[in-house]
């Protein structure tokens, strides 16, 4: 399903303009609609404390992703698998999105992990992606069992407009992605995971039952990529004490730092 609106729309006017709909795999509507609907929503707690919050919340969920592998960056990653899957193979989870006067804001909800929450966020803002102009209108978060208060805290900071969302969105990054180093060893153990649970998920399936898990593990492997790509590139003080200030040699070594990550080629699991 895709949207009548163009990119350039606001994040809110944008998700509203795909319609209102259940469609029992995705949903997208009033938040308290939703909780009416779905009542046994796993994260319905969480949920339900953002709606005490603003009651005029509205959710997206199992929001689409796709990429723009024509970018130089998408291109530099060098995963070419993810140029064979569908678009919509690996879903967003939720999308809380409102508007509030003159101002309009989207949390994006990842409940894999911060890594993959990050590589959503880059993919989506993306050129010619869906929020490319709304960079500063959305925060990507990691929702897991152990930090519900982290991600209130994290909403109830966009709700009141005191601090900027790429200063909110540094703060997590400080606490996930700090080291980069450690970062790619996290991807590396992320994605060394997602294939040996997606094996394990297709073996017993006809190769033609296969694609759908096939193409969501390359999917999650690909935003691995991405967030490690760009995060290790947008880093100022690894381009002049690891690099001397040459770009080129820092995106020579990115690409090799990226290549660490495993995956599993396309057509072995199907074949397998």
């Amino acid at each position: 399903m895709f949207a009548t609106g163009d990119k350039t729309m606001a994040i809110y006017d944008y998700l509203i303009s795909y319609g209102q709909f259940d469609s029992l795999v995705s949903f997208n509507g009033q938040l308290k609609d939703y909780l009416n609907i779905y009542a046994n929503e796993k994260n319905r707690k969480l949920l339900e404390m953002m709606l005490e919050e603003n009651e005029n919340l509205y959710v997206y969920t199992n929001f689409g992703l796709k990429f723009n592998m024509a970018l130089i960056a998408n291109k530099q990653i060098g995963y070419k698998d993810a140029k064979k899957i569908d678009d919509n193979s690996l879903k967003v989870p939720y999308i809380i999105y409102w508007k509030n006067e003159d101002l309009q804001r989207a949390l994006v909800i990842n409940t894999n992990s911060y890594i993959e929450a990050k590589g959503m966020f880059f993919s989506l803002t993306e050129v010619d992606n869906y929020f490319e102009d709304d960079k500063n209108d959305l925060i990507a978060v990691y929702l897991n069992q152990d930090n519900r208060d982290e991600v209130i805290e994290v909403f109830k900071e966009m709700l009141n407009g005191k601090h900027a969302t790429v200063s909110i969105q540094r703060k997590l990054d400080n606490k996930y992605i700090n080291d980069v180093d450690l970062m790619k060893e996290q991807c590396i153990k992320i994605s060394q995971d997602i294939f040996e649970e997606t094996i394990e998920t297709i073996l017993p399936l006809e190769s033609g039952e296969r694609k759908p898990y096939i193409d969501k593990a390359i999917a999650r492997a690909f935003i691995l990529k991405k967030a490690l790509y760009v995060r290790y590139m947008s880093n100022k003080h690894l381009l002049n004490e690891r690099h001397f200030g040459k770009v080129s040699q820092q995106r020579i070594f990115a690409k090799s730092y990226i290549s660490e990550i495993p995956i599993v080629p396309y057509f072995k699991l199907f074949n397998m």
